[in-house]
């Protein structure tokens, strides 16, 4: 005695999915469609990068690393936008006479 399988409207659906995908010829042909879409995603990146450049960046220019003793004054380089600080560390040596 052979039993029926009733299948729902949910279960037909990913039933024929599958009955689709087992067939070795569908294989092949989505196989050949993966590829073609590869194909075509990799060839459109390269034109975009081709026509629209990464923007070329200036490197940043080596810091300098100043330094005044005892009194002394020294600056380096751009000094706009910065502020200046004056001030005595109290260790400098005694000037001789």
């Amino acid at each position: 005695m052979n039993r029926a399988i009733v299948l729902t409207k949910d279960e037909a659906m990913p039933n024929r999915l599958w009955v689709f995908l087992k067939s070795e010829d569908n294989q092949k042909l989505l196989g050949w469609i993966g590829g073609g879409l590869a194909l075509i995603a990799g060839g459109l990146w390269a034109v975009f990068v081709y026509f629209f450049p990464a923007p070329q960046t200036k490197p940043n220019p080596p810091q300098k690393h100043i330094e005044a003793d005892c009194g002394s004054v020294a600056i380096g380089g751009d000094v706009s936008g910065t502020s200046i600080t004056a001030g005595n560390s109290g260790d400098c040596p005694k000037p001789r006479p």
